[in-house]
């Protein structure tokens, strides 16, 4: 969500970011956040919210660098990206970025649902979804039939096999980026996160297989 415990973080540094040491601090939390987020190729509406302030405040000049050195040696991203992330931040806002990052939605997609996204979650059926990673299934479907312009009468469950393929191939997925991020030379911080994202995913595997009979 955009309340997520990055976001006042984020907002909280940048209004005290104001030294060349700062920023080199900054610079170093965001390539940090990249390798969790755009690796992906999705983004949180925090980082975003950084690279604008930074942008519109011109704080990259502090480093001796130009705006697109900025982006290309500090966050990691092109310069044209960058751009394109922010102007979406500012035509769609930030609850765009909220709903991506968990669910696949393009801009178009999103501007003829959003009024039925808020900070609680999105709208369907008769209760609100919330933008969270485990929702990730559900938040997808009520996308495609939202967009696709059907009622929500019209619901229909996933078939099993279908669901199963699809989880297959998002846990395929999933796995081969951790196997990325753990030879990343990560810092102790973020070896922290990634062991502790691991033994969540292995309990919520060992508590989801001794369900399953066979």
């Amino acid at each position: 969500m955009y309340s997520d415990r990055y976001s006042v973080a984020v907002f909280d540094f940048m209004e005290d970011t104001n030294t060349t040491e700062d920023l080199l601090d900054l610079g170093a939390w965001l390539g940090r956040k990249q390798a969790f987020t755009l690796i992906a190729g999705r983004c949180s509406a925090a980082t975003v919210v950084c690279l604008r302030k930074i942008r519109e405040g011109k704080r990259y000049r502090a480093l001796g660098l130009t705006w697109e050195e900025f982006c290309r040696l500090r966050a990691g991203i092109s310069r044209a990206l960058a751009d394109k992330m922010i102007q979406q931040l500012e035509t769609l806002g930030p609850l765009y970025f909220e709903l991506s990052s968990v669910a696949r939605i393009t801009p178009e997609d999103f501007r003829l649902i959003a009024e039925a996204v808020t900070g609680e979650g999105l709208s369907y059926a008769g209760e609100t979804i919330e933008i969270v990673p485990e929702n990730a299934p559900r938040l997808a479907q009520a996308i495609e039939i939202l967009t696709a312009g059907h009622t929500a009468d019209e619901f229909v469950p996933e078939p099993p096999q279908r669901t199963l393929t699809r989880v297959e191939r998002s846990l395929r997925s999933a796995l081969a980026d951790l196997e990325r991020l753990a030879a990343m030379p990560l810092d102790t911080g973020d070896q922290q996160k990634l062991s502790v994202t691991l033994a969540a995913a292995r309990d919520t595997l060992e508590r989801i297989s001794a369900s399953v009979r066979v």
